[in-house]
């Protein structure tokens, strides 16, 4: 699902906790939400969380497979993906090519 480089795994992880986070168990939100958004390491968080380093990645490492596991099932964030392709251009075509417009037009309402 991600290129396979960290930046774009983190980047993904993200945006896919923002729309699913709530889908997860409180623990596996918040660690994730530790680890992600406020940049604390491992160690950082079984200190905050009264854990073990390990039990923290453990927590995360499920996490994250829980949240592509959703995606996979629900689709959301590919949909929305595709969708704002489309429209943007979409946006780029509108003036100079119609026809071309009509077309992407069709291919964005077939994604609702």
């Amino acid at each position: 699902m991600f290129g396979g480089d960290d930046l774009s795994k983190n980047l993904l992880i993200c945006d896919l906790l923002e729309l699913y986070g709530k889908l997860l168990t409180e623990k596996q939100s918040r660690l994730l939400e530790l680890y992600y958004f406020d940049d604390l390491s491992l160690s950082e968080i079984a200190e905050n969380e009264g854990g073990s380093r390990q039990g923290a990645m453990d927590v995360i490492k499920r996490a994250e497979k829980e949240l592509l596991k959703i995606e996979d099932t629900l689709g959301l964030y590919n949909r929305n993906n595709n969708q704002t392709k489309i429209i943007n251009e979409l946006k780029n075509v509108l003036d100079t090519d119609l026809k071309k417009a009509k077309t992407l037009l069709s291919e964005l309402e077939k994604t609702f």
